[in-house]
């Protein structure tokens, strides 16, 4: 299996600005809690997150849930313009924000061995970033011995690739003051789910 950049969609600028100080407000808000991990077996450290709508033992569509919370609203936006776009076609099943400081590394994983159906749709919500700030997105070839593609964290970018792409979230530099806050929404085909 060999991931080239063609997997990869990138979008920039994809909210309004409204859209986007809502979602600030949101992740600046008291939701972080501080222990999640991409996997529980391999990955010594862990980092903060918020749980938005959906599971990690069911790919049933989450779309209901995240459509109910008044609190969740400006994500449910963001939903419809990914839906819009990069994700027509798409359902989520599982919806959430991480978040990295400085010294919080994260580490090369998968999201799922599904090379077909599943993908993972990364939203960086932090209102500004610095070029010196690090935190990009890194995705390796199929053996994880190499990097095919980093992706620059710019506030109101998206990403979306397969699942089965292994990828991380590299920490902050020492020079940023700020959350490195990514909205992520993993999906499926319309149709694909099992359970």
């Amino acid at each position: 299996m060999n991931y080239e950049q063609p997997s990869l969609s990138i979008v920039d600028d994809l909210v309004e600005e409204d859209l986007q100080r809502q979602l600030t407000a949101l992740i600046q808000s008291p939701i972080w809690a501080y222990g999640w991990r991409s996997n529980l077996q391999g990955d010594r450290f862990a980092y903060w997150h918020s749980h938005f709508a959906g599971s990690t033992q069911s790919r049933a569509n989450c779309l209901p849930q995240l459509r109910q919370e008044p609190l969740l609203a400006p994500v449910f936006h963001l939903w419809q313009r990914l839906q819009t776009g990069v994700l027509a076609g798409h359902e989520p099943f599982l919806v959430y924000a991480n978040a990295h400081t400085y010294g919080v590394e994260g580490y090369v994983h998968r999201d799922s061995l599904d090379t077909k159906n599943y993908f993972s749709t990364v939203y960086y919500a932090h209102p500004t970033w610095h070029k010196n700030w690090g935190g990009d997105t890194v995705f390796y070839n199929d053996t994880e011995d190499d990097i095919i593609r980093a992706v620059f964290p710019r506030p109101g970018r998206a990403v979306s690739f397969p699942g089965a792409m292994p990828h991380c979230a590299r920490a902050p530099s020492r020079d940023c003051s700020q959350l490195r806050v990514s909205i992520v929404f993993k999906t499926q085909i319309n149709g694909a789910c099992l359970g």
